[in-house]
């Protein structure tokens, strides 16, 4: 019985470590890219490095890339390490990579495996600090001292390694908290245990009390407070008082004893109405991530200079001859949107301030719109000398078409407009039998009979000619809720009209709208029959003229099919 207890107690034990452990085949392929990620898969930070990398890496068919992630919470002692440094041995060492991508510290602590493995691999380091701190720093998650810290520099001649540094610009951001919320009495910095957070504790501090040294400081984390502590402390802090700068908040959860990690959980802390700044340019950018922002560097430029270091190494420059990146582009980068809903106006950011999300004024948002009808009205313009240009020797014709459209105007502006409103009876499907009238204007009145003779009474009985295309048409305004317009000929008086219908669902009412168009559809045929003469004037004038009057007259002929 105490044997099966040993047994199930190893293998739970096993369990609780494999979270850690990649898959142990391995690599046949001999042109790749190892990346080791310092922390967990789903870091927003180290997730976009990959990201960077991989779409880097699609373009060349020939070249593949691997990444393994140490979960550094998750290795709290040296057998632990080991097991990792077991894994990528045995995975990677039948063929050595074209280089390695080291994201975070941590994954520098096997700097002396690496060399020993694959010899003198050419190394690029992506981190938050300029320096490297003793290996229990880190296991045991301990915050790294200024006398323990050694220079990334002096590793990269004998490890052959070029540093990007990701500035996480603490004093600016500090500063940046106490610009917007210029009354800030308490300062609380959010982070995990993680060694870079336990440094950065003690660099805040520092430089907390170098700006303002009453200020209350508070550090937070997953081992202090539970999230469910952290979501009622956060709901009742006075955001005009109170800056708070996140960097992270995974933890470790033990259940039935397979310890896990939680990397997720942060994303519960901004909903609630704290003002948070963030360390993590990956909770800025979304819309409504709910960080309002932070001091950081200009991401875009440090993905390319990160994918150009990799193409000079791969092309044969050693990684120790490239130089060190150190961002010189950092600047405040709000979220405009989750600004304004933490009640701050963008006023009070500082005058360098890039803001995301921010709504285009008139001129961004409709400069091409603009640009483009100018353009067009230019060419219109254009267009339009050269036709009157083209046309002189037939001005008088043109004349008359003008005075004839003139005249149209004229009587377009000047017609009547007859109003029915009509409820509509449908059968047992829904389709319209019938049109009971329910009012009628005055130019209705004036046009066919009075009101009292008409409301109440059916459609059928008023107009019976005219039911079967109405309620055609009504039909499909109901089906479609839109407006209807099609044209009628009233044969009882010759006349025609443009039939305009606004169905209402609700009631099951329709506005009818009659547009008496008679003199417009003679004074089209009048404009046809005028072109058409002008088009026979104008064979005659080229029959006379030659060849030199072609292109007006094809010019003519398009114009006046339109």
């Amino acid at each position: 019985m105490n044997m099966k207890k040993y047994v199930l107690a190893f293998f739970l034990c096993f369990i609780s470590i494999t979270p850690i452990l990649a898959q142990r085949d391995h690599i046949d392929i001999s042109n790749y890219i190892l990346c080791i990620n310092s922390y967990a898969e789903s870091s927003p930070w180290s997730n976009r490095m990959i990201s960077t990398v991989s779409e880097y890496v699609q373009k060349n068919p020939k070249l593949a890339l691997y990444a393994e992630h140490m979960n550094t919470l998750m290795i709290d002692n040296d057998t632990i390490l080991g097991e990792f440094k077991n894994m990528i041995s045995q995975k990677y060492e039948h063929h050595r990579p074209r280089l390695l991508i080291l994201l975070g510290n941590p994954s520098l602590l096997l700097r002396d495996e690496y060399r020993e493995l694959w010899g003198d691999i050419p190394i690029v380091l992506c981190s938050e600090e300029k320096f490297i701190g003793p290996k229990d720093t880190y296991i045991y998650k301990q915050p790294v001292t200024q006398a323990e810290r050694v220079p990334i520099s002096q590793l990269a001649d004998p490890y052959n390694l070029v540093l990007l540094y990701s500035n996480l610009y603490l004093r600016e951001n500090i500063q940046l908290i106490s610009h917007i919320i210029p009354d800030m009495k308490k300062f609380i910095f959010i982070g995990d245990e993680r060694e870079i957070n336990q440094t950065n504790n003690l660099e805040i501090q520092t430089k907390l009390k170098a700006i303002n040294p009453n200020i209350e400081y508070q550090y937070i984390t997953p081992q202090k407070m539970t999230t469910n502590q952290l979501l009622d402390s956060l709901y009742h802090v006075d955001p005009n008082t109170t800056g708070i700068l996140f960097a992270s908040w995974f933890y470790k959860t033990t259940f039935a004893g397979n310890t896990s990690l939680v990397t997720n959980a942060h994303k519960l802390i901004v909903t609630t109405t704290a003002p948070i700044f963030t360390l993590n340019m990956a909770d800025i950018t979304e819309e409504n991530g709910g960080m309002i922002g932070g001091y950081t560097y200009d991401q875009k430029h440090y993905n390319q200079q990160l994918i150009h270091t990799i193409s000079e190494i791969l092309t044969g420059k050693p990684a120790r001859e490239i130089p060190f990146y150190m961002p010189s582009d950092g600047a405040p980068i709000i979220n405009y949107t989750i600004l304004l809903r933490k009640g701050f106006s963008p006023s009070i950011c500082p005058p360098n301030t890039h803001f995301l999300n921010k709504p285009l004024g008139f001129w961004k948002q409709n400069k091409y719109f603009i640009m483009g009808t100018l353009s067009f009205m230019i060419l219109l313009a254009i267009v339009f000398f050269y036709r009157i240009h083209s046309l002189n020797s037939i001005k008088k014709a043109q004349q008359k078409e003008i005075d004839a459209m003139t005249n149209y105007k004229n009587l377009v502006n000047n017609m009547p407009i007859l109003y029915m409103q009509e409820e509509v009876l449908a059968d047992k499907n829904g389709i319209p039998v019938e049109l009971i009238y329910r009012n009628v204007n005055a130019h209705f009145e004036k046009n066919f009979f009075r009101k009292e003779e008409v409301v109440g009474k059916k459609a059928s009985e008023i107009f019976p000619e005219s039911m079967p295309d109405f309620l055609h048409f009504t039909q499909i305004a109901l089906s479609e809720n839109k407006v209807i317009t099609f044209p009628y000929y009233f044969k009882k008086i010759d006349t025609f009209y443009d039939i305009v219908l606004k169905a209402n669902r609700q009631n099951n009412m329709i506005d009818v709208f009659c547009l008496n168009s008679t003199e417009l559809h003679k004074a089209q045929q009048k404009l046809s029959t005028i072109n058409n003469k002008l088009a026979m004037s104008l064979d005659e004038l080229i029959s006379c003229h030659g060849n030199g009057i072609c292109e007006v007259k094809q010019f003519y002929a398009t114009s006046t099919n339109r």
